[in-house]
């Protein structure tokens, strides 16, 4: 019995890490250039769901079947895929087709983001949104002109004359992304991409597709509230037990 609460408890605690995740995705779902985080679970290792308790043999024999010891998380990480673009004629928008993430420069280093919703802050310098400076490959990006216009490999002219290129860069290890505040990406261990192309006056959406995140949160929602049930249930006969045994 304590090992069915055991179980039942660790559904509840995977449905809620899980649901969070999914809520976090429906929440950026209009968020330029976001990147869905997923999240997978996993069964407990025996050794850590009190097996001692119960034999093998006894774990895994019955007419019902095996009790197992629950599950956790195993593995959370970002969905890489591109999401829609969309032409906003904004000289100052710019979009990623292919695989590449432009770099912004932030007070805890180099950080990195699909979103090209640029502008200039009152120094003349490109930034984002959130007023992090738009990296080229000679530094931050200046626009003294006032005129902005990027060509397909990401060159940048200010009033006809070049100023710069775009850093745009890939990982060798796409797992060690992180989520910054912001949905802005922090890594290590960056190369420069190839094979993309710069789309000036468009940017990136979310990943994120709505109906499919809501799906899996409704059945996020069912599974815990199976759990619950579940839980309760367990709680009930070791209730009914130690009153028969104390009565």
């Amino acid at each position: 019995m304590i090992r069915g609460l055991y179980s039942a408890a660790s559904g509840i605690a995977t449905q809620t890490a899980k649901n969070a995740v999914y809520a976090a995705n429906l929440a950026n779902v209009s968020t330029a250039g976001y990147r869905r985080s997923r999240v997978t679970q996993t069964g407990f290792p025996r050794d850590l769901a009190i097996s001692n308790l119960l034999s093998d043999a006894s774990a895994s024999s019955g007419a019902t079947g095996g009790l197992r010891g629950g599950v956790t998380v195993s593995a959370a990480g970002i969905e890489l895929s591109p999401g829609p673009i969309s032409q906003t004629n904004n000289d100052f928008d710019l979009a990623i087709s292919g695989a590449g993430f432009f770099c912004l420069n932030s007070p805890q280093g180099v950080i990195f983001t699909r979103s090209g919703q640029f502008q200039l802050d009152a120094s003349n310098t490109l930034v984002s949104r959130s007023g992090y400076p738009v990296q080229g490959r000679g530094g931050s990006i200046r626009v003294t002109s006032g005129s902005l216009r990027v060509d397909e490999s990401g060159q940048i002219w200010d009033g006809g004359q070049p100023v710069d290129t775009l850093r745009i860069v890939t990982f060798a290890d796409s797992a060690a992304l992180t989520k910054t505040q912001g949905g802005l990406l922090a890594a290590g261990g960056w190369q420069p991409a190839t094979g993309y192309k710069i789309i000036q006056g468009a940017v990136e959406g979310s990943n994120v597709e709505a109906m499919s995140e809501m799906q899996k949160m409704m059945n996020g929602l069912r599974l815990y509230e199976a759990n619950v049930r579940a839980l309760q249930a367990q709680d009930d006969s070791i209730a009914t037990l130690l009153r028969e045994a104390v009565g």
